[in-house]
């Protein structure tokens, strides 16, 4: 169950902070005829941006792993010795 919602959150919060800090300028490649026309148009993918975002994703999803655990092992010592 811990980790499920330290995924589901490292996703939210990964796709937030990706959002915010990783710019995103699409590219746009266009193809022109002879007479100055737009013949065709490419939109293509930064897979610069994808990589960097799944590994913000990733990282804010074990940081809430480590965290969520290292506060279950204080729980768990602090009800031991009393």
């Amino acid at each position: 169950m811990k980790v499920w919602f330290s995924l589901l959150g490292g996703l939210v919060i990964g796709i937030i902070l990706s959002y915010f800090f990783l710019d995103y300028n699409g590219w746009t490649i266009h193809h022109m005829g002879e007479n100055g026309e737009v013949v065709k148009t490419i939109n293509e993918l930064d897979f610069n941006l994808i990589t960097n975002g799944f590994l913000i994703v990733a990282g804010v999803s074990f940081l809430i792993y480590v965290v969520w655990t290292l506060i279950e092992r204080k729980k768990s010592d602090k009800s031991f010795f009393n």
